[in-house]
C-alpha cells in the first residue's frame, strides 16, 4: 500500500470511528480486509484487525493476547472471567455456566423463565399508540432475565447502572469520560450488593448471587469485589448484546413488512427463528469491536505487531467477510437454517460472542431471549407501523438505533381488530 493510500484509509477509518453517517462503513471495512488487514490507527491508538480468520485467530490465542485492563476500551467491571486463564477460568466461569449455558439449566427452568418474561413484556406493550420497542421490549427482556437470575429485583436501579457500565467499556474508545462514569456505577453496585452477598453466604438460595457467594476457589470463598465484578459483567454483557441486536432487528422488521410476515408465518418453526436471530447477530452485530493487547511480538495477517500494543478486532467487518459468508452484504433470514443453534456456540461462524476459551458464557441465554421475544411479539402483533422515519443504527464499537418508535397493530389488512 502506498503512503497516499494509507493516509486515505486512515482518514476513512477515522470517519467510521467518529460515526460519520455519510461514510460507507461496508466499503471502508472492505478496503481494510483487502488492502490492510492489520492496520495501525493513530485515532484509536490500536492495530485494527478486519478479516474473519485473523479476528478469530486472535480471539483464540490467549497466550499472545490478553483483554485490556486499563484505558479507553477496557472493561470497567474489575477482574472477571475475561482476565482469567487455565484452571481458575474453567472453575469460576463454570459457576455461572451451569446456570445459564448448560442443557441442564435450560431443561430445569431457564427456558420457561425467559419465556414467561418475554410473554409478560410483550403483553404489556400498548397497541394503537407509539411505543419504543428498544426501550420497552429489547431492553427489558434481557434485563429482567438477569435480575431474576440473580434474585435482586430493583429493575429501575439496575437499568441506570447497566447504561453507565455498558457505555464505559469498548464504547469508551471514543468517550473516555464514559469510563469514569462506569467505574462510579460499578462502585455503587458493589455497595448495593454487599448486604445481599453477606446474607446469601449464610442463607443461600437458588440464584446466581448465592452460587457466587458460596463458591470457593483453592479453598477460599470468592471476595465481595470479585462477586460484584461478575454481577456487573453479567449485567452489562448479558443485556447489551441482546438489547442492541433486537433493537436493530426490530427496526429492520418494521421497515420490511415481508420480513415481518415471514417471521409470523414461521414463528412456530424454532429452527427458522433461531436462524433469523443468528443472521441478525451477523448483520447487525451489537458489539462492533473488541479490544485486546499483545503480550509479545506477534504476526497478524503477515504484519508484525510489537508487544504491549492495543489491538481492535473489528467484529463488524469479520461478520461480513466474503471469504466466509456468501453475499455478505445481504440480510438473509434463512442463511443459517439447520445450523442456527451452532452460531450461539464457539463452533459458530459469527463472532459477536468472541471465540476460544473466553467465548461468551451468556451466548445460549441470548439465543433463548431473542427467540422468545421474537416469537411472542409475532404471536401478539399482526403489523408493525413505523412512527415516522425510524432512527438509523449509530455508534462505532457499540451499535444499534437509539430508539425504535412504532405503532403496533392487531388488526388485519382491513383494519378490523383480530387476535393474532
Amino acid at each position: 500500500m502506498s503512503a497516499d493510500d494509507a493516509r486515505d484509509l486512515a482518514r476513512e477509518l477515522a470517519r467510521v470511528a467518529a460515526d460519520d453517517p455519510s461514510v460507507d462503513r461496508a466499503a471502508v471495512f472492505g478496503r481494510l480486509r483487502a488492502e490492510a488487514p492489520a492496520f495501525y490507527s493513530a485515532q484509536l491508538d490500536a492495530w485494527v484487525v478486519s478479516r474473519h480468520a485473523d479476528v478469530r485467530a486472535v480471539l483464540r490465542d490467549s497466550q499472545g493476547f490478553r483483554a485490556v485492563t486499563d484505558g479507553p476500551g477496557a472493561p470497567p467491571y474489575g477482574r472477571t472471567f475475561l482476565h482469567m486463564e487455565g484452571r481458575e477460568h474453567a472453575q469460576k466461569v463454570g459457576i455461572v455456566a451451569r446456570r445459564i449455558r448448560s442443557q441442564n439449566a435450560l431443561r430445569d427452568g431457564l427456558d420457561d423463565r425467559v419465556l414467561s418474561i418475554a410473554r409478560r413484556t410483550v403483553s404489556d406493550l400498548r397497541h394503537g399508540e407509539v411505543v419504543d420497542l428498544r426501550r420497552e421490549l429489547a431492553m427489558w427482556v434481557p434485563l429482567l432475565a438477569i435480575t431474576e437470575l440473580t434474585d435482586l429485583g430493583h429493575g429501575e436501579e439496575f437499568e441506570q447502572w447497566y447504561r453507565a457500565v455498558g457505555s464505559g467499556g469498548v464504547a469508551s474508545v471514543n468517550d473516555p469520560g464514559a469510563r469514569t462514569r462506569a467505574l462510579t456505577a460499578r462502585d455503587e453496585l458493589e455497595a448495593f450488593l454487599a448486604p445481599y452477598v453477606a446474607e446469601r453466604r449464610l442463607r443461600p438460595g437458588d440464584d446466581l448471587v448465592s452460587a457466587l457467594a458460596t463458591a470457593e476457589y483453592e479453598d477460599q470463598p470468592l471476595g465481595l469485589a470479585e462477586i460484584a465484578s461478575s454481577v456487573v459483567f453479567l449485567l452489562a454483557a448479558g443485556v447489551e448484546t441482546t438489547e442492541r441486536v433486537l433493537a436493530s432487528l426490530l427496526r429492520h422488521l418494521a421497515l420490511t413488512p415481508d420480513a415481518w410476515s415471514g417471521l409470523r408465518d414461521r414463528r412456530d418453526d424454532e429452527d427458522a427463528v433461531i436462524a433469523l436471530a443468528a443472521e441478525a447477530l451477523r448483520f447487525f452485530p451489537p458489539v462492533n469491536g473488541l479490544m485486546r493487547r499483545t503480550v509479545t511480538d506477534v504476526t497478524i495477517a503477515g504484519t508484525t505487531v510489537p508487544g504491549d500494543q492495543r489491538v481492535c478486532l473489528l467484529l463488524a467487518s469479520a461478520n461480513r467477510d466474503p471469504e466466509v459468508f456468501e453475499d455478505p452484504e445481504a440480510f438473509r433470514p434463512d442463511r443459517f437454517v439447520g445450523r442456527g443453534s451452532a452460531q450461539f456456540t464457539a463452533a459458530g461462524q459469527i463472532l459477536p460472542f468472541g471465540a476460544g476459551s473466553h467465548y461468551c458464557v451468556g451466548a445460549r441465554l441470548a439465543q433463548v431471549e431473542m427467540v422468545h421475544a421474537l416469537r411472542e411479539l409475532s404471536a401478539q402483533v399482526a403489523r408493525i407501523e413505523p412512527a415516522g422515519e425510524l432512527p438509523p443504527d449509530e455508534g462505532f464499537m457499540l451499535r444499534c438505533p437509539p430508539s425504535v418508535p412504532v405503532v403496533l397493530h392487531r388488526d388485519d389488512q382491513q383494519g378490523e381488530e383480530v387476535v393474532a
